[in-house]
This record gives structure tokens, C-alpha cells and sequence, in this order.
């Protein structure tokens, strides 16, 4: 660009000047003349020079007043076209309506109703499509025009809907459609008005429509219809003076809701959900609609009897218990989803929900004293114990009672609600596990004929029950919403258990339950270890005061005979032992007679090899006594009894005999 504005320049200048440039003093001259041309162009573009006769301002203004007048003057022109157009656009709207209204009562008089329904579906077309439009007395006449029609056709389509309704035979009670199969024209002449019905109802907005009615429970205009007998008949049957109206037997309703729902869900499936789908409404599922009604009015009876109901604990309480089996059931058999409202809402109002949970924790002490009562047969095992866990009866009839109260309000929605009852089952567990320190504290002299070790099986087989609960997906999200409401990370771990019988776990719920129920235990078979110590203590003394450094030197070990003042020690031992692992499940007694082990090692160590100079005849002796007498005593509880006595076998091997 540059360099063509170079070769225009001096074309210009050789033109204009030719052989004048070959002066300098002319080329003096010329540069001059063009400075002061320069200039004065300068001084014409500059605003600000007041000097310059016509400015440059003056030309601009004079040209925008000229364009501004044009520009009013088709801005008019153009205003007026736009209101033409407008009107023209709102009478032909007008006209519309008017040829829809007139099209509409011609049809309505001459009962087609498909042409009705189509021509009501054009009305409600233009009012979608006119729905922002801001002209409130423009909308106001549409809405007006299609709510008018609306509720003509609704009405009369509704009227047939139930006429045909009746001839076949609806509500099926008492099977009567199974029957009689209705003639195939009633269920076409069904099928089309609950077409009708649908399409008058949701042409506005299907998808906005369906997902009212399925979260509002407001239901589709068949459904509302196919339920409205069914509803009559549980007003007459359940209001009112009806010996079927009892406050008593809240089963019977429920039971009636559930019939009708299994009696009419082939039928619906069957006949009026392929319509639905005819019409592309995917989000709108009949038999669901048609659960939601019934169970409504489950919900409506049950609120107005709850109230009457808690002045009575059994009927409160069997109240409770119908109205969670209802709701159960239709979760499971009826796949009834868990956001649609139930019964569970009425059960979980503020006054009710605390009534609720004062009946459980009432129940469930009175169901503790009952299981406690029978001092002797509470803590017998069970016969179906098969994992020789001693399961008591006690244990056993608690952590049942437990896991009821559990299965009552597992479903319930609200996990605040659900940590409430967690921690009445906590407040029971404690209860539980301080009566059973009652109990132990109460047992005297001979702690292993007691009861000691049955407590001891109790908390053992209730400790593995609850680690068990801990990881199910129920208690871990109760123990998710506790740690969050407590402010806690759910990441710690549970402190290590010494004995090594519970395996370490994530925290749970039932930590701090645990951690009382373990301490407990370990101190009920420190107990028992430490009774059989001193029994064994006691029944030694004449064998450790023998004199082992008088003993005669047998070389044939074989000839050897137990130490008679041993009888009396390794008859213990071994009484103790069997009487043991009789009574205590498995694991617990692995730990106690590995203990015993340990400390019958330390004592007899110290007592007969620390504290004495043997002789080779007393060690001898001793080896054998050790070898055939006491090691076979635990060798029906280990391959290697040995392995329990490091310190005696170490010493003895020592001496070389």
C-alpha cells in the first residue's frame, strides 16, 4: 500500500512541477508551498479553529438534521405498519377463536367427540403459543375460551367415561370381572374416552402436566374417575356407624386398599396403559396413578383415626404396626416408590412420631424385664446353635427384639427420623448390658458353675451381631448422618481388640457399644481366669514344697509315675478345662485356656524352677510330670501344648537330661 502511494506521489509531483525538480532553490520553493497547503487543510479539519468560516461541525449538524427528519418520517411510516399488521394478526386470532368456539358447539351438539378433542387441541395451541404474549385482555379471552370448553367436554366426557364404567361392572370386588369377561365395544369405548380425556387434559404441556400429577398426587382425569367408586365405597364402609369402621382393627382398610389394588392392576395394565403410551405420555404410569389414589385414602383414614388411637397404648402400638406392614407390602409387591407419599407421613408428624418412639422404648423395657425374669432359662443355649456360639436365650430374644424395632423404621424417609430410633436401640443396648453386669455382680463363690460364663457367651455372641448390623447399608448410612451431624470424620478406625477374637473394623454406629460390650467381656474371662488360678494355686502348694533336690535319678524315664502331690493340681486343671469349654462358646474359651496356659508357665516357672535348686532326679521328675501330665492336658485344644509353655520347656531342655 505504501509503496503504491509513493509512485502516485511522485507521478503527481512530475506532472505538476516536471523539470522544476531538478532545481533545488525551485524544489525550495515547492516544499514550502506544499507545507503551507498542508497547513491550511489542517486548519479547515480543526474544530476548534473559530477563524475557519465554514466549519466542519456546522456540516455535520446540518447533515443529521436533515437525516433525522427522514428518519422520524419512516419511523412513523413504519409504527403504522407494525400496529396494521398487529391488529390484522389480533382479529385474525379473534376470528380463530371465534371458528374454533362455533366449530366446537356444531360438534359438541353432534356428540363427535374426536373432532372435539382435535379442535379443543388447536384452541389450546394458540394458547400456548400466545402464552407470553403481554396482552392480559387477549389472554384473558383465550384462557377464558379454553377453560369454558374444557370443562364442557371434561364434564361430558366424563359422564360417559363412568356410564361406561358401570357396564363392566367397575370396581371389580368380589372378582366379578373375572366372571364375566365385558363385551369388547365397552372396553373400545373405554379405551377412546380415556384417549379423550388424556388429550383435553394434558395438551398443554404433557411432560409438565405428568410430572404435577406424579409429585403432587393430582390425578389424570381417568384415574380420578376409575377411583371415585372405590372411594364411595370406602366412606360407606370405613366412616361413619359401620360395624366394618373400627378403631381397633386398622387391618381391615388396609387390607381393603391392598385388595383393590391387586384385583384391578391386570386390568389396568391390560386395557388403559397401552393408551398412555399411544399418546407418547412415557412419563405417565396408570397403575401407579391408580396406587397413589387408593393409598391416599389410607392416608386420609389413618390421619383421622391416629389421633383417637393414642389414647389406647395396644391400639396405638397395633395401629403402628398395620400401617408399617402396609406400606411395606406395597413397597415390595407393588414395587410403591419410596418418594411417592405414604402412611409413613402420618406416622412421622411431630406428636405422633413422639408418641412412636415412647411406645417402643416401653415395649422394649417391659420385652428386657420378660427376657431377664426367668433367672435359669434366660441364659440356657439354644438347640438350633450351630456354630457352637452358646447363643443364649436372652441374648437371643434381645437382638431379635433389636432387629423388629429395626425393620419398623428402616423405611422410613427421613434419616433424621431413623437416628432417633438408632439411639433408643443404643439406650437399649446399654440397659441391656448394665443389668447384665447386675447379674454377674450378684453371682458368688464359684464364678465357673455360675452364670458368669453364659453372660460371658451374651456379650460375645451380641458383640459379632452388632459388628454384623454395623456394615449393613442401613447402618452405614445412619452412621454417615451421624458423623455429619456430629461434625466427625466417618474414616476412623476402631481402637484394636487385644484378644483378637472381633476383628478390627471401620467405626460404626454401635462403636462405643462395642467398645462396653468388649470391655465387659474381656473382664468376665479375666474373672474366670483369675478363679482358676488361684483354685490351681491353692491345690499346688504340697507339690511345690516338695523337695526336688532329694529326688532319686530314674535313667529309665519311661518308669517314671506323676507326682502324687500332683493329682490334686492336674485334677483341677483338668475339671476346670472340661467345664469350660462346656460352657463357653468356642473362641471365648480358645482365649481363657491360652491364658491359663500362659499363667500356669509363669507360676510353676517361678515356682518350681526360679525359686528351687532341682537336682537331676527332681528335674527328671518335673520333665515328666510337665511331658505326660500336663501337656496332654491341652493337647485336645492344640497340636503343639508345648508352644503354650515356652518358659518350662526352655528350661528344662537347658538341663540337658
Amino acid at each position: 500500500m505504501m509503496n503504491n502511494i509513493k509512485i502516485k506521489s511522485f507521478e503527481n509531483l512530475q506532472l505538476n512541477f516536471g523539470n522544476d525538480l531538478l532545481d533545488s532553490k525551485k524544489c525550495k520553493l515547492i516544499y514550502h508551498s506544499l507545507i503551507q497547503k498542508k497547513q491550511s487543510l489542517l486548519s479547515k479539519l480543526n474544530v476548534r479553529n473559530i477563524d475557519c468560516p465554514i466549519e466542519v461541525t456546522e456540516l455535520i449538524e446540518n447533515d443529521l438534521d436533515g437525516i433525522y427528519g427522514t428518519r422520524r418520517k419512516y419511523e412513523d411510516l413504519l409504527h403504522k405498519v407494525n400496529v396494521l399488521q398487529i391488529t390484522k394478526q389480533y382479529i385474525r386470532v379473534i376470528q380463530k377463536l371465534e371458528y374454533f368456539n362455533v366449530e366446537l358447539e356444531r360438534e359438541y351438539k353432534s356428540k363427535d367427540y374426536e373432532k372435539c378433542v382435535t379442535i379443543f387441541a388447536n384452541l389450546c395451541e394458540i394458547n400456548w403459543n400466545l402464552k407470553y404474549l403481554d396482552n392480559f385482555y387477549l389472554n384473558n379471552i383465550i384462557c377464558g375460551v379454553q377453560k369454558y370448553w374444557h370443562d364442557i367436554l371434561k364434564s361430558s366426557l366424563s359422564e360417559s367415561f363412568e356410564e361406561t364404567l358401570k357396564s363392566i361392572k367397575w370396581p371389580f370386588v368380589n372378582a366379578n370381572f373375572s366372571l364375566q369377561t365385558p363385551p369388547q365395544n365397552a372396553i373400545d369405548g373405554l379405551k377412546l374416552l380415556t384417549e379423550y380425556l388424556l388429550q383435553i387434559e394434558l395438551s398443554n404441556d404433557p411432560f409438565d402436566s405428568i410430572a404435577l400429577s406424579m409429585s403432587t398426587s393430582c390425578l389424570s382425569a381417568p384415574t380420578f374417575l376409575m377411583i371415585q367408586p372405590l372411594r364411595k365405597r370406602f366412606i360407606y364402609h370405613f366412616y361413619g356407624p359401620r360395624q366394618t369402621n373400627r378403631l381397633d382393627k386398622p387391618e381391615w382398610y388396609f387390607t381393603q386398599i391392598l385388595t383393590w389394588i391387586r384385583d384391578h392392576k391386570e386390568f389396568l395394565h391390560k386395557w388403559i396403559q397401552p393408551v398412555v403410551d399411544k399418546l407418547g405420555y412415557c412419563h405417565l404410569d396408570i397403575e401407579l396413578e391408580f396406587m397413589v389414589g387408593l393409598v391416599q385414602l389410607a392416608v386420609e383414614k389413618l390421619h383421622a383415626d391416629i389421633g383417637k388411637a393414642q389414647y389406647d397404648d395396644f391400639t396405638f402400638s397395633h395401629t403402628v404396626d398395620e400401617a408399617l406392614s402396609f406400606d411395606k407390602e406395597l413397597r415390595i409387591s407393588y414395587d410403591y416408590p419410596v418418594i411417592q407419599a405414604g402412611v409413613l407421613g402420618v406416622l412421622t408428624q411431630a406428636q405422633v412420631f413422639i408418641k412412636w418412639i415412647s411406645m417402643e422404648r416401653k415395649f422394649a423395657l417391659e420385652k428386657m424385664d420378660n427376657i431377664l425374669s426367668s433367672s435359669e432359662l434366660a441364659f440356657e443355649p439354644l438347640d438350633s446353635d450351630i456354630d457352637n456360639l452358646k447363643v443364649t436365650v436372652c441374648a437371643d430374644a434381645f437382638m431379635t427384639l433389636l432387629k423388629r424395632i429395626t425393620d419398623r423404621y428402616e423405611s422410613l424417609p427421613q434419616p433424621g427420623h431413623r437416628l432417633q430410633f438408632l439411639e433408643l436401640q443404643l439406650e437399649l443396648l446399654d440397659d441391656f448390658r448394665v443389668r447384665l453386669i447386675q447379674i454377674a455382680k450378684a453371682e458368688e463363690g464359684n464364678v465357673i458353675e455360675s452364670k458368669v460364663p453364659m453372660i460371658a457367651n451374651t456379650l460375645f455372641y451380641m458383640e459379632n451381631v452388632l459388628l454384623d448390623w454395623g456394615n449393613t447399608l442401613h447402618h452405614l448410612n445412619l452412621y454417615y448422618y451421624k458423623s455429619k451431624s456430629e461434625n466427625i470424620s466417618p474414616t476412623v478406625l476402631l481402637p484394636d481388640i487385644d484378644d483378637s477374637t472381633l476383628e478390627n473394623e471401620a467405626q460404626s454406629v454401635f462403636t462405643e457399644t462395642l467398645l462396653l460390650y468388649g470391655d465387659m467381656r474381656r473382664f468376665l474371662i479375666s474373672t474366670m481366669s483369675e478363679f482358676v488360678m488361684e483354685e490351681i494355686e491353692s491345690k499346688s502348694q504340697n507339690y511345690i514344697r516338695e523337695d526336688w533336690s532329694k529326688m532319686k535319678v530314674d535313667k529309665d524315664f519311661k518308669n517314671l509315675s506323676l507326682t502324687p502331690s500332683a493329682c490334686s493340681m492336674f485334677e483341677v486343671i483338668a475339671k476346670r478345662l472340661h467345664q469350660l469349654q462346656k460352657s463357653l462358646a468356642d473362641k471365648i474359651f480358645s482365649i481363657i485356656w491360652k491364658s491359663l496356659a500362659q499363667q500356669l508357665d509363669n507360676y510353676l516357672f517361678e515356682e518350681l524352677i526360679w525359686n528351687k535348686k532341682l537336682e537331676k532326679g527332681g528335674i527328671l521328675q518335673l520333665r515328666y510330670d510337665i511331658e505326660r501330665n500336663l501337656f496332654p492336658l491341652f493337647s485336645q485344644f492344640t497340636d503343639k501344648p508345648e508352644g503354650h509353655f515356652k518358659q518350662l520347656l526352655g528350661s528344662l531342655q537347658t538341663c540337658n537330661i
